[in-house]
């Protein structure tokens, strides 16, 4: 039986490694999100679809708030902001990782909707019951990663005085509610990337059968709004449930490098799920104009480019 306490208190990876990928992920989530934040508060009109976008950058700030912290931990090799605040810390990850998972994926059936049902209900969601749906939505959220904040996760490193804040703990606790967390953690995921799959797949059948609507410029943003999301999915969050639940099953059957080996992957797939944050800049620019248009006139005041702006950038936005 291996004692995965002692395991994991090797490095999960050098922070020669480590940690530049974590600062990449910082350098390059940061400015989309504080400039989709900015636009969707003060441009934005109120829409269904722009609702969920906010909260999708909503989602992003949490993690972008949570990082700094996750990078010095990982140049430190120890936690120094004590159990409360490393409950907080693993709480905020994990709430990015559902909002963005739960957020990207409203998108997608909006967008199914309109695209395939044109005429159905939801297309004519009213702006309260968007609102009650997302806050419905993170409150769900909150309540299912409960565990984590009143699950104690800090540990004493054996070999030094250091204290570890690890989120590889989140899946290998053997405390009764944490493995119900892990498990429905895994449930939320896999239900959410097949509810994307299943819509991308109806709406590129219902598109390919309609020469209109394989012309018309929004579908055409649409396919690659679809493209992103299955992309994020796969690449971002796909490996990192991957190795936390094989770290679930083996923590107490395999041996020692091989539970170690589970966790370096792990690390990979968590700097991974960080890089979510700027990838959800390219689902900003395919479905917020004024955010593509923001860019397009940062490009062109360089004088290197002469991009065109959008019809809906001209016209004032309307604030209901």
């Amino acid at each position: 039986m291996t004692n995965n306490s002692t395991c994991v208190e090797a490095p999960s990876l050098a922070p020669s490694v480590l940690t530049p990928m974590l600062i990449l992920d910082f350098v390059l989530g940061l400015p989309g999100n504080i400039l989709a934040l900015w636009l969707l508060s003060f441009k934005a009109p109120w829409k269904s679809a722009y609702i969920f976008l906010l909260n999708l950058v909503l989602a992003d700030v949490l993690l972008l708030i949570a990082l700094p912290f996750h990078i010095d931990n990982a140049l430190r090799g120890s936690w120094i902001f004590g159990d409360t605040f490393c409950r907080i810390h693993l709480f905020m990850i994990s709430v990015n990782q559902s909002g963005s998972i739960a957020f990207m994926t409203l998108l997608v059936v909006d967008r199914f909707y309109r695209i395939v049902h044109p005429h159905h209900p939801v297309c004519h969601m009213s702006i309260q019951s968007a609102v009650m749906l997302v806050c419905g939505i993170w409150i769900v959220i909150a309540i299912l990663r409960i565990p984590l904040l009143v699950t104690p996760v800090l540990k004493s490193s054996r070999n030094s005085s250091a204290f570890l804040c690890q989120n590889i703990d989140m899946w290998t606790d053997t405390g009764a509610s944490m493995r119900v967390h892990s498990s429905l953690y895994v449930i939320e995921f896999a239900l959410a990337f097949l509810v994307v799959v299943i819509f991308s797949v109806r709406i590129c059948y219902h598109i390919n059968g309609n020469r209109k609507l394989r012309e018309h410029r929004r579908v055409k943003r649409t396919i690659y709004l679809l493209l992103t999301v299955v992309i994020i999915f796969t690449f971002c969050f796909l490996p990192n449930y991957i190795t936390g639940s094989v770290a679930f099953f083996i923590r107490d059957i395999s041996s020692c490098p091989s539970y170690i080996l589970v966790c370096q992957w792990f690390s990979v797939s968590l700097c991974l799920v960080f890089l979510n944050s700027a990838l959800d800049s390219i689902l900003y620019s395919l479905s917020f104009a004024y955010f593509r248009d923001t860019l397009k006139q940062t490009a062109n005041s360089t004088g290197l480019t002469k991009y065109r702006l959008s019809v809906k950038e001209k016209r004032a936005p309307r604030r209901f």
